[in-house]
């Protein structure tokens, strides 16, 4: 059974996520997920990594599952979100290593860019890194986007959705797959999977303009080279993504990060590409070979 858990933060506010503990357990996952989801959504993921013995720690961000106590307060988030939820991160697997077993953290989709922030700013704060449905090399594409939010999103607008950068974000996803049947198709291959999140009230949830002002100021210091020369080079690293995932420019982004993570020094990175799967390869039809893989990672 998931029990929640929480994490406070030295700004006195709170993060909760939930905490499927294992039976006798040989190592620790924690995560973060991705953009407008919940944490509850990686049920059926925890429950098989329990199975192999591996406690699994996951954490809504603001805005989002347990942090939302009504659908009218999803996707609104507070000065500085990005930064806090990355440091709710570090504390969460600071959390899990009390148990002084081997962890984890991993992130997917807008996880994984907090989690790319958190190797340069918190350095060896997990045994292991997973990468997950992630993207790189758009520094120059970031600042301006930053910018641009900057002079969209005021305190008036701050709590209120914002279709401009919405569009902006995540038009091009959308759009991604020709002779769609629905404009979230780039999610996966698995029809189930699209229609659940279509269905659910609580995913796809219309972002808020605060939360693109903080999420893009996060996002335009990730891949900027002083940041990024501040991972630890011997951080050990798993990047994996789906082929077709528009969210990594279909593997260009994931191998952009591979290389690069390389050509800083880091010598324990792997690279693992999906073909005939797209963002969500947890969620695809051939989902129990992702979680084998993951599991691998986790315990090898």
């Amino acid at each position: 059974m998931a029990e929640v858990f929480e994490i406070k933060l030295p700004s006195g506010e709170s993060l909760k996520g939930y905490h499927w503990p294992a039976k006798d357990a040989k190592a620790n996952l924690t995560m973060i997920t991705g953009m407008q989801e919940y944490a509850f959504r990686y049920d059926r993921m925890a429950k098989y990594m329990n199975e192999q013995g591996i406690n699994v720690w996951i954490l809504d961000a603001f805005g989002q599952g347990l942090n939302a106590p009504t659908v009218e307060d999803l996707q609104k988030w507070p000065v500085d979100a990005f930064a806090k939820t990355v440091d709710a991160i570090h504390l969460m697997n600071q959390m899990a290593k009390e148990n002084g077993l081997p962890t984890t953290q991993a992130g997917h989709s807008m996880g994984s860019f907090m989690t790319q922030s958190r190797l340069e700013r918190y350095p060896h704060s997990s045994d292991k890194t997973m990468i997950i449905g992630s993207n790189g090399g758009q520094a120059g594409l970031m600042k301006i986007a930053a910018a641009l939010s900057k002079m969209v999103v005021n305190k008036k607008n701050w709590d209120k959705p914002c279709p401009f950068l919405t569009n902006l974000g995540l038009g091009a996803y959308s759009k991604a797959v020709k002779d769609r049947k629905t404009d979230l198709d780039w999610l996966s291959y698995n029809e189930e999977n699209v229609k659940a999140y279509i269905a659910d009230p609580y995913l796809g949830h219309p972002n808020t303009s605060g939360f693109w002002r903080e999420f893009l100021k996060g996002m335009a210091k990730i891949w900027a080279k002083k940041e990024m020369a501040k991972i630890a080079k011997d951080e050990v690293v798993y990047i994996t993504s789906g082929e077709e995932d528009p969210v990594g420019q279909n593997g260009k982004g994931p191998r952009w990060l591979e290389s690069t993570y390389k050509e800083l020094g880091l010598e324990n990175v792997v690279l693992k590409m999906y073909p005939h799967m797209r963002h969500e390869i947890h969620n695809e039809n051939e989902y129990e070979s992702v979680y084998q893989n993951w599991a691998g990672f986790i315990l090898g």
